[in-house]
Formats: C-alpha cells, sequence, structure tokens
C-alpha cells in the first residue's frame, strides 16, 4: 500500500514545497514520486532542487539517491544512517569494515562519528560526482581512494574547494573517533588500532616511489612502528593522544622514520615536534634501540 504522508515528505524534501502542492502533483501521477518530480520541474524550469548544485543533475537523480539512502536509515532517526545500516551498505558496497575504504568513504560523506552517515551529506556529496546507484558508488570510491592514497589531486572537497590529499583522510581520523565535540583526547589503544590502519598505506606508497625492492628497509620502518606503540602503552602514565600528536605524527613517519628507519638521522631536536616524538627518542635510546 502507498504510503502517501511518506511521498509528499519526499517530495517536499526534493522540491522545497510545501505539502499541498506536493499533494495536488502526486494527486495528479497518481502518487509516482519520480514523475510528480518531474511535472514539477518541467513546470518551474527555472527552480532547482535544494539538495543539488548547479552542474545540470535531474531531480530522478536526487530520488534515486532517496531511494538508497532510505534502504539503510535509522528506524528511529531517517535523517541518518547507524551502525546497522553502515553495516549493511558497507556490504552491498563490497568492502569489509575493516578495509581502509570504510574510512575513505567516511572520509569523502563527511561522517560525523564512527558508523554514522548524514543524509545531506550523502545526498549532496553523490549528486555532486554524478553516482547515482550503489554499483556506481562501489567503482567511484576504489578510484577516489586509490586517488587520495597516492596524492593525485584529481578531486576537491565540495565544501572548501581544496584539492584532496591523503593528509587530509588522515586528520579527519582523529574528529571521526571522537565520541563528542569537545572531545580533546584521543585513548591509546584506539589511536594504535587506527593507525595501524593508515600506517601500512604510507608504507607502502613510500616504498613503491623510492626502493619497492628493499625488504631490510621495510621491516625496520615496522620495528620503528613497534617501538613506538610500545613506548606509548608501557609509558609510566598511560598517554592519551592530542590532534596535535596524531597530526604531527604523520609528518615525523614521513620525515623521520621511513627516510631512515635505522638511525632516524633526520630528527632535529631543536624542531618544533610535539613532546611525545622527543620522549620516543629518548625512549629509543634508554633502551639501545637507536
Amino acid at each position: 500500500m502507498v504510503n502517501k504522508s511518506a511521498l509528499k515528505n519526499q517530495f517536499c524534501e526534493l522540491t522545497g514545497t510545501s505539502t499541498t502542492t506536493a499533494g495536488r502533483y502526486l494527486d495528479a501521477s497518481k502518487y509516482n514520486l519520480e514523475q510528480a518530480v518531474d511535472t514539477y520541474y518541467e513546470k518551474h524550469a527555472s527552480k532547482s532542487s535544494p539538495n543539488s548544485k548547479s552542474n545540470g543533475k535531474s531531480s530522478t537523480s536526487d530520488i534515486h539517491l532517496v531511494a538508497i539512502f532510505d534502504q539503510y536509515k535509522d528506524a528511529n532517526n531517517p535523517e541518518i544512517i547507524d551502525i546497522d545500516g553502515t553495516l549493511k551498505y558497507l556490504e552491498d558496497l563490497g568492502i569489509d569494515p575493516d578495509d581502509p575504504k570504510s574510512l575513505t568513504l567516511a572520509f569523502l560523506l563527511k561522517s560525523p562519528s564512527v558508523g554514522v552517515f548524514e543524509k545531506s551529506k550523502f545526498l549532496t556529496t553523490w549528486q555532486y560526482y554524478k553516482i547515482h546507484d550503489v554499483k556506481a558508488m562501489s567503482k567511484f570510491l576504489v578510484n577516489f581512494h586509490h586517488d587520495v592514497l597516492h596524492d593525485k589531486g584529481t578531486y576537491t572537497d565540495i565544501d572548501t574547494d581544496k584539492v584532496i590529499d591523503f593528509k587530509q583522510l588522515y586528520d579527519f581520523t582523529f574528529g571521526f573517533l571522537k565520541e563528542s565535540d569537545n572531545q580533546k583526547a584521543l585513548d591509546i589503544d584506539l589511536t594504535i588500532s587506527y593507525w595501524k590502519l593508515l600506517l601500512p598505506l604510507i608504507t607502502s606508497v613510500y616504498f613503491t616511489k623510492n626502493n619497492p625492492h628493499n625488504e631490510d628497509d621495510k621491516a625496520k620502518v615496522e620495528e620503528r612502528v613497534q617501538n613506538w606503540y610500545d613506548f606509548l602503552t608501557n609509558s609510566n602514565t598511560r598517554p592519551v593522544i592530542t590532534f596535535d600528536t596524531w597530526s604531527m605524527f604523520y609528518l615525523f613517519f614521513l620525515e623521520v622514520i621511513l627516510p631512515d628507519p635505522y638511525k632516524l638521522s633526520n630528527y632535529d631536536e631543536m624542531a618544533a615536534w610535539p613532546s611525545k616524538m622527543d620522549e620516543y627518542i629518548e625512549y629509543l635510546s634508554d633502551y639501545n634501540l637507536i
């Protein structure tokens, strides 16, 4: 049975009109939402859907995306996809929750927290890229992930118009993992679990570009990363990780660990590294690990 109230709400959302207008167009189309919206825009050609940018997308595309979103939306809050819907969405995309591409998807759709997607961001992003079905989303995500991982600079942020790179995804991860907006630090075990997801990606890209066959250097990098984890978890005062430490470790990893994992010769004690990195070097020295 047709849910007329739900169809009216969708019509209003897509066109920005009143329920009275929605009822009139839906009645005329015998409650065929796609036909009703198309008829509305044919009669109001100068107007565009409030959910789309002025790049030639049709209202039909909006309907398809709303229908996809509605497959996964939370029963108690229709404006979000919550954890259960997210797991089903990932399954339909062919992505394991532990796959780094699941994090890339969260970054792409500007997820506010783990396991949550907002309807407005979902619709706006996929409309912007002219993607209107799950199969196309999956294919796009593979390309987007590869581009961001290798800093190719093909894509720009739809809000800021800045070129998207891997550092943005890396920094996004910290906020994504917070449980509240005013949270200033993350638990060490949580941050290590995400470093274990991200740092191998950075390592792989680095060695592919610089020395793809040097297995000894790769092994030493892995050892230095494990040293970092051991240092953090075995500290006298169990640490939490601030955004400054999280963000700057990315640069420390690129500039100090990867180029010379044996001696860390690029480390400069006078440089403005967060204290945790200075303490890490001291830890390596104290335990004769460097």
